[in-house]
């Protein structure tokens, strides 16, 4: 007789949803934008809660890997905040407007709101996981 043996499924590679991630990073890179210019506290308070906000938003939308799919939603964020900066600054060379900065407020504190803004999304993909669980077997459906 044959052994046979299953993969088991933490064995799997974790894979990232695109589609999930990318929507949460839309949602994050926005809520960066909107916080560039802004005083610390209210920056801070901004990315706290489009951070959980985005997290929720690609918790939702991903099927596993909840927390993980949340984490590359907000290097997604970071990127598309890099992507309107530097689209911005193409703008101010045509036509002399004031463009944003890349890292408002100095490289350190540009890097304290962005790790305080992978908190809150990983928080925010943390609450999906927990609230988005599938049907057990003795669901009222079978």
């Amino acid at each position: 007789m044959t052994t046979v043996t299953a993969l088991n499924r933490s064995s799997r590679p974790r894979r990232i949803d695109a589609i999930a991630a990318t929507w949460g990073g839309l949602a994050g890179g926005i809520g960066l934008i909107v916080s560039g210019p802004r005083e610390l506290p209210v920056r801070i308070a901004i990315v706290l809660i489009v951070g959980c906000v985005a997290g929720f938003l690609t918790g939702v939308r991903a099927i596993r890997n909840r927390v993980a799919n949340a984490a590359a939603a907000w290097a997604i964020a970071n990127i598309l905040y890099v992507a309107f900066v530097a689209a911005a600054t193409v703008v101010h060379q045509i036509n002399g407007r004031h463009a944003p900065a890349f890292a408002p407020g100095g490289l350190a504190r540009w890097t304290e709101v962005t790790l305080i803004g992978l908190v809150a999304t990983v928080v925010g993909g943390g609450i999906a996981n927990s609230l988005l669980r599938p049907a057990s077997r003795r669901s009222n459906y079978s």
